[in-house]
């Protein structure tokens, strides 16, 4: 396996390569370039209270600093695993449907926000925001190790997004390791995955979106578009399904402010309550439109939707912790002890800080998220350990998403070829963060008066649900 690294014009110096940093005083640029990252907390069994855990839980050490080195010192890493490159390094071995060739190498375009232009050459410490892709990218390269055993040849060249559009714009026109791709990962911002989108489109090349869960991200149908982070409406119609799975129909109540995005959501509710039913015309789902608009929602009244010595089903596909508090308050107020409560979140919930998670635990609240970490699971642990060992450093979620990825896909590359996306559907599989569940998403649209499907993108539609339980959420499906 030869890799081959563009665009990131240097190399580190030290191998503790994502020691924390101090970050450099001034203007804060993060809001431009990537979402907030969010950080972790633990339930302190001592004093009861629920702490922020830093990434590093080791003794204090230097700064890290960049150090440029000449390409002649440092010559492109390859595997420890010696192979003969052939003179075509992706000579054609087959074809299967869809016309996916098989090659005996591919080629695999990483463009992440390394954020290289942020690097301050005064002070050489690593940027905040690079964080994700550096995580990202030392996961990729676990596992490319891991594919390189198997004998999964990969030309892999990475690629600094800059989080900028005119940058990702410019790589499309000029990028040779770009075009040359057989399957681009990346990038972060939504609207560089819409420009790579278009791109991947146009010269019919794969892109796989690690982050962007926005359903129009490919913004048009797009069959060499494959999503992993389910959208919205996947995240919907998981809680949905998972509800129904287990509680009557007539238990069930939609929560939602009275404003037309939120609202909104709630279609998602009730199209897949239609679709469990068989039945467009069934009578929908209760409904809690919420006008109250002071911060108590003193007006709110929620006992009439209460079922008394029931359960009752509570979804709230909101993600304003105020509003959220607030609810779960008024909620916990109205009930009698007797009366069952659950009450269904959004993934935004792991991360809340305001609120008294006895809430959680008295209201059985269960939230979808895209990825867990089973913090027992002995290949996580080994994980952990072997990236703590060879980076110096506690793997963040993305160093998870950035493995299971790249072996996935570098998996899918051997075994289908450069059109993979058609057969994913045929390779569900569990990975460390989740499972790949990946499908097309359809469109029935209308020519000539016969209804012909479309394929307007893949989409990972597996959605972990977990359960607030003993203090930890905890996975239920």
């Amino acid at each position: 396996m030869v890799l081959a690294f563009a665009c990131i014009p240097f190399l580190l110096a030290s191998c503790e390569l994502f020691k924390k940093a101090q970050t450099t005083p001034g203007t804060d640029r993060s809001k431009e370039e990537l979402d907030a990252i969010q950080g972790k907390r633990v339930y302190d069994p001592v004093t009861g209270t629920w702490v922020t855990v830093e990434e590093v839980v080791m003794e204090k050490m230097d700064t890290i600093r960049w150090k440029e080195v000449a390409a002649t010192t440092y010559p492109p890493i390859t595997s420890d695993q010696s192979v003969d490159v052939p003179a075509n390094p992706n000579q054609p071995i087959g074809k299967k449907e869809h016309n996916s060739e098989l090659l005996s190498a591919y080629n695999v375009a990483y463009v992440l926000p390394f954020l290289t232009d942020r690097f301050n050459s005064l002070d050489a410490t690593i940027y905040e925001n690079s964080y994700w892709a550096l995580h990202f990218y030392a996961g990729a390269r676990m596992a490319l190790d891991v594919l390189s055993q198997e004998g999964i040849r990969l030309n892999v060249s990475a690629i600094d997004s800059k989080a900028s559009d005119q940058t990702v714009t410019q790589l499309t026109k000029t990028n040779k390791e770009l075009a040359a791709a057989h399957l681009i990962i990346g990038p972060y911002r939504r609207d560089n995955v819409t420009i790579l989108a278009r791109y991947a489109k146009d010269k019919d090349i794969v892109l796989v979106s690690p982050q962007s869960s926005s359903s129009n991200s490919a913004s048009e149908d797009n069959e060499n578009y494959v999503q992993i982070n389910p959208s919205l409406e996947t995240h919907c119609q998981a809680i949905m399904d998972h509800a129904l799975k287990h509680h009557a129909p007539r238990d069930i109540v939609l929560v939602s402010r009275d404003n037309a995005a939120e609202r909104a959501r709630l279609t998602y509710f009730q199209d897949e309550y239609k679709k469990w039913a068989g039945n467009v015309n069934v009578a929908p789902l209760s409904e809690l439109i919420i006008t109250d608009q002071s911060v108590a929602l003193d007006k709110v009244d929620v006992l009439p939707f209460i079922q008394l010595s029931d359960t009752t089903v509570f979804i709230i596909p909101n993600w304003e912790e105020n509003f959220v508090y607030s609810l779960l308050r008024k909620i916990d107020l109205s009930r009698e002890q007797y009366e069952n409560i659950i009450v269904y979140g959004m993934p935004q919930w792991r991360d809340f800080e305001r609120i008294d998670f006895d809430y959680y635990d008295k209201l059985n609240v269960h939230i979808s998220v895209s990825s867990y970490l089973d913090p027992l699971s002995p290949d996580i642990r080994l994980f952990k350990q072997n990236f703590y060992d060879r980076f110096g450093a506690i793997p963040r979620e993305e160093a998870f998403l950035g493995y299971d990825l790249t072996l996935y896909c570098g998996r899918m590359l051997k075994k289908h070829g450069t059109k993979f996306q058609y057969f994913l559907n045929e390779e569900p599989t569990k990975v460390l963060h989740t499972k790949f569940q990946i499908e097309p998403v359809i469109r029935v649209g209308t020519t000539s008066g016969v209804e012909l499907p479309r394929v307007l993108q893949f989409e990972n539609k597996f959605v972990n649900i977990l359960r607030f339980y003993n203090y930890q959420f905890q996975p239920v499906n």
